[in-house]
């Protein structure tokens, strides 16, 4: 009965192990909300490629304008992130641009985006006025 009580006790600690070999930063960010670079990076650019309709592992500036969030114009991003000016944006240019993105809101250079340095950065995002508000210019 000991053996088969030690044996089982050990064959568990493989499935143990990894989960306690995890970063620090990356353990520590989770439990308070914060996203590692490599997070960061895999979520925004699976949201941007997911937008390559035609399936030719590219999006073109139509395809970005068509997941367009908020009324916003895409143009100015997708000038920005479209490297060798091409017309298209590859998985590598994204993955360039949201590196540089992430370590410009990492405002404490911690490795870590915490729900609040994502929502300052999104604070400085100019957002788009509708067509026909009261603001926008009348022909």
């Amino acid at each position: 009965m000991r053996f088969v009580q030690t044996w089982l006790l050990l064959s568990t600690l493989p499935l143990a192990v990894p989960a306690c070999a995890q970063p620090a930063s990356s353990a520590a960010g989770s439990a308070h909300g914060g996203m590692s670079l490599d997070q960061f990076v895999q979520r925004q650019t699976g949201r941007i490629m997911a937008a390559d309709t035609d399936g030719d592992g590219k999006v073109s500036r139509a395809e970005l304008a068509a997941i367009a969030r908020n009324g916003r114009d895409p143009s100015r991003r997708f000038d920005a992130m479209d490297v060798n000016h091409d017309g298209y944006l590859d998985a590598e240019e994204v993955r360039t641009t949201l590196t540089r993105r992430f370590h410009r809101l990492d405002r404490n250079g911690d490795g870590l985006l915490t729900p609040d340095e994502r929502m300052a950065g999104r604070a400085r995002i100019p957002q788009a006025e509708p067509a026909n508000s009261p603001s926008s210019p009348q022909p």
